[in-house]
Formats: structure tokens, C-alpha cells, sequence
């Protein structure tokens, strides 16, 4: 134990400065190595860099499977004609929905798709004129919002082949009594 003592004793007394040393910056040291690879030897200080970091999150809606008759319930068991088709009534549902209650989407005409909620709710989302509602049979990509809400007028709906529509006006379908 003393022989590690007087070892580290030994270390920092070589450490230690002389009074008469002058500090290393004041006195240029002869390494015998040319200018250009002293200097690309002495150490750089850090520099200081401003990372930004952004997060982007798309949100696929795929095709609804199920058809709109088949939200209505099971007819008895009888033998009836077969039932005409639902009508549907159309009332005012807002300006925006949450995206995170969308589960799928159907086309009905050219300009029209229904949007399926979780809450079993039925949503017509009419598009802009110039686009053809025919392009999302396969579902649509929505980024995500800050608040996570679809909005008309504000979001735009990007079909897998490319095209991208706003959102004119948005409709809950209830059907008729």
C-alpha cells in the first residue's frame, strides 16, 4: 500500500510546474514537423449548431368493405320484396371532425365521399368542383394537423394515385324514419 503511495506522490510531483516554467502558449515548441501539420494537429475548439427536428405523420384511410345497406338492421326472417334502397337525410355536422374516429371511406358520386366514423356515424364530405371524388375508391392519405381535425376548406386529401382535394362541405347522413 505505502509503494502506491509514494508512486502517485511521484506522478503528481511531475505534474507539478516549476517556478521557473513559463506557460506553453507563450513558448513555441520545435517539434521538427512542417507548419502545415502542426497546425492541422493542434485541436479545434468545438463550434456550436442549432439541430431542428420535425415530425411528420400521414394518416391512411383505407376503402370501406361494408356497403351502406348493410348498416341498417337484419330484416325478419319472412320471405318480403326486397327492400328499396335507404334514403338518407342530410344534417349540418360542423366544420371539422377528428381524423383519429375516421375508419373508412366509400365514393358515391363524383364529387362525394362518405366517410365511416367509429360511432358508426355516416359523414358526407362533399370535395372541390375541380376534383373527382372517383380517385379515392381506394381510400385517401391525410397529414395530420395540429389539432388532428379534418376542416373544410383547410386540409387537402391526397389519393393513392396522386391528386390532392379540399374539403367544400361536410354532412352527417341519418337515415330517413
Amino acid at each position: 500500500m505505502a509503494y502506491v503511495d509514494v508512486l502517485f506522490a511521484l506522478l503528481m510531483l511531475g505534474a507539478w510546474p516549476a517556478s521557473d516554467e513559463r506557460a506553453v502558449d507563450s513558448q513555441p515548441v520545435e517539434t521538427g514537423l512542417p507548419q502545415s501539420v502542426t497546425g492541422a494537429l493542434t485541436p479545434i475548439p468545438p463550434s456550436l449548431g442549432q439541430v431542428r427536428i420535425e415530425q411528420r405523420l400521414i394518416i391512411r384511410v383505407p376503402r370501406q368493405s361494408i356497403s351502406r345497406s348493410s348498416m341498417l338492421p337484419m330484416p325478419a326472417p319472412r320471405q318480403a320484396p326486397p327492400p328499396e334502397p335507404p334514403r338518407f337525410e342530410r344534417r349540418k355536422v360542423g366544420k371539422c371532425l377528428a381524423m383519429r374516429d375516421v375508419t373508412g371511406v366509400r365514393v358515391i358520386n363524383d364529387d362525394m365521399l362518405v366517410l365511416f366514423m367509429r360511432d358508426q356515424r355516416m359523414i358526407e364530405a362533399q370535395l372541390e368542383r375541380t376534383c373527382s371524388a372517383r380517385e379515392f375508391y381506394q381510400g385517401f392519405y391525410m397529414e395530420r394537423s395540429g389539432d388532428g381535425r379534418l376542416c373544410v376548406d383547410r386540409d387537402l386529401l391526397q389519393a393513392r394515385s396522386g391528386s390532392k382535394c379540399e374539403v367544400e362541405k361536410l354532412r352527417q347522413l341519418v337515415p330517413e324514419d
